[in-house]
């Protein structure tokens, strides 16, 4: 366990504003936890606040501090650019360069290590070209090269929405044996409740752009949860998503 998480200090602390179409985006959050989530119903603002840690968008005006970093104090007008940032961001859809080979775009977001696709298990894919994956394939090797940038923090924006059940488990392990070993942060999104009880981190809850609770998966969304699985009982159809 990282020592900064044992003294109980923040990895990541944000505070944004920003107005993007008919969203007012405000929110503040500290991340403590080696991996936290992002959760609440589409349009709420998750991707947006991801793109701006990743240095992708700027707001209105705010601070992002990745410590013991500043990646962005608008009133000081510091803004690093993405790739001085160290966050790498994973997008839900698989943005592998088409004309380079697997093993090709893991060098290019930063170096060829051995242990990254063996971590990930695309070993029999480094030869590939992005058009001969699968889906599945193509999305751990998105998660592999994003890994290969060796970040600071990783975003993954809903990189297991799709994927079957077994497929999903796979590279949440993958994710989680890497965490152990690398000490690295992780902030992630999703609208998926099961979801976040199988990752078992922390979670932060928005609604209209706006920080709603943040805790652990039993404490905030305990009832959400409950009621899925009182629908599931009574035959009404599996449905894992919030419906906020």
């Amino acid at each position: 366990m990282p020592e900064d998480h044992q003294r109980g200090s923040r990895y990541l602390s944000v505070q944004l504003r920003h107005r993007i179409g008919t969203l007012a985006l405000d929110a503040q959050f500290e991340l403590t936890r080696p991996w936290a989530v992002l959760f609440g119903p589409s349009g709420s603002g998750k991707s947006t606040i991801l793109r701006m840690i990743a240095g992708l968008l700027t707001p209105d005006s705010g601070q992002i501090t990745l410590k013991p970093t500043t990646l962005l104090d608008t009133a000081a007008q510091v803004n690093l650019a993405p790739h001085l940032r160290g966050t790498p961001l994973a997008p839900q859809l698989p943005s592998l360069f088409p004309h380079l080979t697997v093993r090709q775009n893991l060098e290019y977001s930063g170096g060829y290590e051995a242990w990254v696709p063996a971590a990930f298990d695309i070993d029999g894919l480094l030869s590939k070209m992005p058009a001969q994956l699968s889906g599945g394939e193509a999305q751990r090797v998105n998660l592999a090269r994003a890994v290969a940038a060796r970040p600071r923090l990783l975003l993954l924006d809903e990189p297991f929405t799709g994927l079957d059940l077994p497929l999903r488990s796979g590279l949440i392990e993958h994710l989680l044996e890497w965490q152990r070993q690398s000490g690295v942060p992780i902030l992630s999104v999703t609208h998926d409740v099961a979801e976040v009880f199988q990752l078992g981190a922390e979670v932060i809850q928005l609604r209209d752009g706006r920080v709603a609770a943040q805790g652990l998966p039993a404490e905030i969304l305990g009832a959400e949860r409950e009621r899925l699985l009182k629908e599931l009982a009574a035959g009404i159809g599996p449905r894992v998503r919030s419906t906020e």
